[in-house]
Parts: C-alpha cells; structure tokens; sequence
C-alpha cells in the first residue's frame, strides 16, 4: 500500500549546523517495510549499489546490497525519485527529490542543494523515474524532467538553469510528470519520453524532432548503447526503434498480464540483448518481473523462488512479495545479478532472476508512529502500513504481532498502541487499508491474540475539518488511575472528536462534552495527578489546548497564542507541555491549574516548522526530550533535550541519520533510555542515564 504523509506545508528554514555527535542513537527496529523507488548500480566501482525511499532519502551499499547505509548528509528532500551517476565520474551524484534537484561530488556523503528555479524543478514517485540526465562528458552539465512537464538544463550542477521549451505536438498532456530522459554519447542531442510522447532535441539549434507517439501511455525509457536503440515501455508491451529513426518502432508480444512497467537490458555480447521489464495490473494491485524470450516473441515469468528475509523485515510473514515493482537494473560487472525493488523491499538475483533474496539489512524505510514500553521490558511499536510490531530483546528483532496474515481489515496503519500492565494488555488504534472506517484492536495476552473492535465508532472515517482531509485516530490516552478506562481522539467534524471506552478499550462512547475544534493531530493526554482532567491539544484556526476537569462532560479553551498544537505531554507534577507551531517549532508549559501557559521555549535556525515529539523522564521530570518535524519529507531536524525543566537545551541529534523529525517519543518506564519513533527510518534509542 502507497504510503502517505501530510499533505499540508510547513516552512523549511535555512539547514542548521548538525553537531553534538558525542550522542550515539542505537538502532533498534527493523528495515524494509516501505516503498523504495529506484535502484541505480555505480558503473565504475564494482559491488556498489544505491537506494533510494519515498520517505527516508538514500542509502548506498559498498557490497551488493548485503548491507546498507544512510547516506543523508545534507540531502533536504526525502522523497528520492531517482539517483544519477556521472559516466565519467562515479563520485558524482545527482538526486531527483521532492524539494529539488541535489548533487553530491562524493559518492553521497555529503549533498548540496541545486536552484529550485522558483521551486518549479520538483519530482514525484513513481513517475520521474528516469528524469534526470547527466552529459556522457560533462558532469556539470543535467538536464532535468520535472512532475509538471517541464524541462530543465544547467552547465553548473544546477546552480543555474536554463529552461528548454517543449515542443509542440497534440501528444504531450500538459502537467504530467517526465518519466524518462537521456542525452546522447555525443553530447549534442537530449531524448525525452513525455506521458505520450517521444522526441529529440539538439542542443546547438533549440530544434525538437519527434520520434513516436504512444497513446497507452509511457512508464519507461532506457537507452541502448550497443545496439544504438531506444527501448520504451508503453501499453502492455515494449517497444524499440533502431538507430533512433523516426517511426521505426518494433514492438513485443503483450506482457500476460497488466502493463510493461520498467525496463532493463543486458548484454551477452556486444551484438545481443536480453531484455527484462516489470508489468503491473492496478485491478489486481499485483506486479512482477519477466524475462522477454525473443525467439519465441514470449514471456518468461521470473517470479518464483522468493527467499524474504523474515527477521530483518518481519512484516513480509503477511506482506505480498507480489507488488508494485518500482525499479528494476542489471549490474554492469555481471549480467546474472540483478535488482528489483518494490513497495516493500529490495530482492536481488544472482541467477539472472530466476531466484531471488531479500537485501534490506541497514535500510529501514517505516514511518514509525508510536512507541509502548511495557513493564517486562516488552516493546510495542505501531506504524503506517506495517501494523503493530513486538521486540521481547529491546530492540533486537522485532515480530509481527499484528496483522500475522493479510486480510482487508487488518492490513493497514496502526496510529497509537498503549501497553497496559504486567502482561501486557495491548490497545491500539488502527486504519486499515480497504475498509473506510477506524478501529480498535485489544490484546489481553501481551500481543499474542486480538479482537478488532468497531463497537461505538463511526461507520465512516470523517472528511468534514480533518488534518489530512480525512480523520484518523491518532490521540490516544490511558487513565492512569483506572487503566480501563481509555480515550482515543480522531479529528473531524463529522463523526469525530473525543470517545471514551470504560471497559478496556471493547465499546465506545463520545464523551457528553466535546472540545469546540476537533482537528487533533497527536494531543491527547490524562493528567496523572488528578485523571479527571483531560487535556486536548488541536491545530488550525481554532486551535490551542482544550481543558476539561471533569473527564470529558465539558471543555473549555484555555490556550490559543498557539493554535497549532501537535502534541501535548504531562509530567508527573501535572504541568502539561504543549508542542506545535508558532512561527516556527516552540513548546508552550502550564502552571499547576493548567490554566496559564508561557513560552518555554522557540526553537530557531532551519530546524523544521513544528514541535511534535514530546517526552518527559518519569523518573526525573526536570528532564524533557523534544522533536521538530518537517512534513512533506523534507530535512533536516532537531532533537534536543533539557535537563533543567527547559531553562536550557542540547542538541542531542548525534549520529541520527538526516531526517524529517519524531512523531512521537517516551523514556523507557525506568527512565533510562529515550526512543524515538521517525517519520522516516524506524526507532532508534539512546540510553541517557548519565
């Protein structure tokens, strides 16, 4: 399932200097388990291999995909459609992201920003695949195909760029993405596959020269340097025009199912061509690899003989093997190995796709969205689209708790999880994926068995006043005092607001008194000290934290300088911190009526738009851990924690990958170690007890 991230903006100041690597973050969660658009193999050094994500940016492998690495240093934009390698110097990257083109002159370990030419040069997956092309002799000179149709070049590294008019023709559909394009062995022409379209166009004279329409639509294009052949994907077959000739197109047999949807050759010898492609069918959500039999004008299918590396990537017990598959290439340095990836993993072949293992160790691609710490030391990790996870060796590995199998209303987003006792009692809030509306699920055996309950929610997902145009729960809060009783916020006017379940969580009930807004995004809290009081943090134009003292009968507004409140956490003393936005990140703290709030503290210098990760130590309440964000898979961001209830704060950000910030965070029930849960690349911990 497509993963999806806020779609509403936040500013991205000017990139802060990253420091205090004394911090050392371990990683404790899993890999795989979300899209990554495009493989690309380094064509001068051997066993080096590239991934990218739709959410947590690049990693490299230096042997073969075995082992991966974050390779984020300065790279702003997550959401990586395609990495470019410079024929004439592998050392030269560039990266098509959501904010922007980005270079790199050391094979990735640092990235510069590109001009954005007035935020005009953005890319989206899966379509610009292969929209950036870099000179066969000029590492400095790219041309680039954006998402909206536009084209691009730069002689600089794209410090400047020079916009190049399209051609005209009945076939280009005005602002769709480019998904391929290539510039010629002797620099002087620039092919481009449009959605519909294919055309040249030479450099010397601004001249286009049209090569063939393609009404079904085009997914792919890929240059044969051999055989002097440009290889299209379209429809349900492939086509290829010798020596680039206007309408000479040959084309493949259909592929038996769907749509040819990426293509890659290798080459036995100089004179011949193996040719593979992935198909996708978006009515069945299926895809594969096939290895095209030339002599018999077939196909071969190459989907068999899968080895999913199960506890590096636990969710593939329920997860399908057979889906989108987003990027297929051949290693230049052996013909037999090959790479496909997917809208779960990475696989390569060592037997020219007749088999395949998973390759994903060092690359966790999940958007973590809470964390439980149990009292046996059990942890609970909930996610979009990978479901509940459970580590019984803090952190090790993890398991599938659930869904175990694929079913439409267990695959899905789990938002909030609460570990409840010595057990575990488990109680999550959960979004499936095909199945419009919200649910609970309990577990009164540590995670071992569920019940999905619906009793008492709304039949639909509200629409009406929503953070992401639809309602999710994503508020959660345990009454302290009596565990049984549990409430759960879900934003939307039509059918949300704040339900309370008094029997662990099975049925559920509005509370009689509702906060005047109820677009909440993770504020929701019970005040430890006294559990009558309920706190509802919102964000929008009525936003602010909403107090009721009387478990949810009534609500009044008791905070408004800042009405974008993210999350709201209470410390054992009853003082409540209140994380959002207010030109720009800042944490807001109460007094003991939780009435008044003053500014604690605004965090400044390119560190992201919001406060949204909150953590106070409950062993030690002097202590406080903070997260900015950046939505829109944008990077970098901080995270910072103070020692003296906030008089002061420390970059703690370490060696954390780059990326785009914690939605939610909590010390460990002894107060030792802090985790953090990542909007891109998983949970990581750091033991803080000194």
């Amino acid at each position: 399932m497509k993963k999806f991230i806020l779609g509403f903006a936040l500013l991205l100041l000017a990139s802060p200097v990253w420091a205090q690597n004394s911090y050392n973050w371990q990683f404790v969660g899993w890999y795989g388990g979300g899209t990554y658009p495009n493989v690309e193999f380094d064509p001068s050094v051997q066993n080096r291999v590239y991934l990218t994500s739709d959410v947590a940016g690049i990693w490299r492998s230096d042997d073969l995909g075995n082992h991966w690495y974050f390779v984020n240093n300065g790279l702003g934009g997550l959401m990586v459609s395609q990495i470019a390698i410079a024929p004439t110097n592998s050392n030269i990257l560039y990266a098509a992201t959501n904010a922007g083109v980005y270079y790199s002159t050391n094979a990735g370990q640092s990235w510069n920003a590109s001009d954005t030419a007035n935020n005009q040069i953005t890319f989206i997956r899966p379509q610009n695949y292969r929209s950036l092309a870099i000179d066969p002799k000029n590492p400095e000179h790219v041309c680039v195909g954006t998402q909206s149709e536009q084209i691009f070049c730069s002689s600089n590294y794209g410090q400047s760029w020079q916009s190049i008019a399209l051609p005209i023709s009945s076939a280009l559909q005005p602002n769709q993405p480019i998904p391929a394009m290539f510039i010629s062995r002797d620099s002087s022409t620039l092919f481009v596959a449009f959605s519909q379209l294919v055309a040249e166009y030479t450099f010397s004279n601004g001249a286009w020269i049209p090569l063939g329409k393609f009404t079904n639509g085009i997914t792919d294009m890929i240059e044969d340097k051999f055989l002097n052949r440009i290889y299209i994907a379209s429809g349900n077959t492939f086509s290829f025009t010798q020596e680039y000739m206007l309408g000479s197109w040959a084309t493949s047999a259909p592929v038996p199912n769907g749509v040819v949807y990426r293509i890659a050759l290798s080459h036995p010898t100089n004179n011949t061509v193996q040719v593979y492609a992935s198909w996708w069918s978006s009515s069945m959500y299926q895809g594969g690899v096939l290895q095209y039999q030339q002599q018999w004008s077939s196909w071969l299918s190459l989907d068999t003989n899968f080895y999913p590396d199960q506890i590096s990537d636990p969710t593939r017990i329920w997860a399908s093997i057979s889906t989108v598959q987003e990027s297929l290439k051949v290693d230049p340095y052996n013909l037999n190995v090959l790479f496909r990836t997917d809208n779960w993993g990475a696989w390569r072949s060592d037997y020219a796709g007749y088999s395949w293992n998973e390759k994903i160790i060092g690359a966790p691609d999940t958007v973590a969205t809470d964390i439980a710490l149990a009292s046996n030391g059990n942890i609970y990790e909930a996610s979009m689209d990978d479901g509940l996870l459970e580590s019984t060796n803090s952190g090790g590995t993890f398991t599938s708790v659930f869904p175990t199998t694929y079913a439409n209303n267990t695959a899905g987003t789990i938002w909030r999880v609460a570990a409840i006792g010595s057990t575990p009692r488990i109680v999550a809030t959960s979004s499936p994926w095909n199945v419009n509306y919200n649910q609970v699920i309990v577990s009164e055996n540590g995670g071992q068995t569920f019940s999905v309950v619906t009793n008492g929610l709304p039949q639909t997902r509200p629409t009406v006043n929503t953070v992401w145009g639809t309602g999710y729960p994503r508020g959660l809060a345990v009454d302290p005092n009596n565990p049984k009783t549990i409430y759960m916020g879900i934003d939307g006017d039509d059918g949300g607001g704040l339900f309370v379940s008094n029997d662990g969580g099975y049925t559920w009930n509005h509370t009689p008194g509702q906060p005047a807004w109820k677009e909440i995004y993770h504020g929701l809290a019970v005040d430890p000290v006294n559990s009558n009081n309920i706190i509802w943090g919102a964000v929008g134009n009525n936003g602010g934290v909403y107090l009721s003292t009387d478990k949810g009968n009534s609500f009044n507004l008791v905070f408004s300088e800042m009405d974008w409140v993210f999350n709201v956490a209470v410390d054992p003393n009853g003082l409540v911190y209140a994380g959002g936005s207010w030109s720009g990140p800042a944490v807001f703290v109460s007094d003991s009526t939780e009435k008044n709030y003053s500014l604690l503290k605004q965090f400044s210098g390119g560190v992201g738009g919001a406060v949204d990760g909150i953590a106070v130590n409950p062993k030690n309440p002097n202590m406080i851990a903070v997260s900015t964000v950046n939505w829109g898979n944008q990077s970098p961001c901080m995270y910072y924690l103070s020692t003296d209830k906030g008089k002061t704060w420390t970059a703690i950000n370490g060696n954390l990958p780059a990326g785009t910030g914690s939605s939610l965070m909590d010390f460990d029930p002894k107060g030792q170690y802090l985790y953090i849960t990542r909007y891109a690349g998983c949970v990581y911990r750091i033991n803080l007890s000194s």
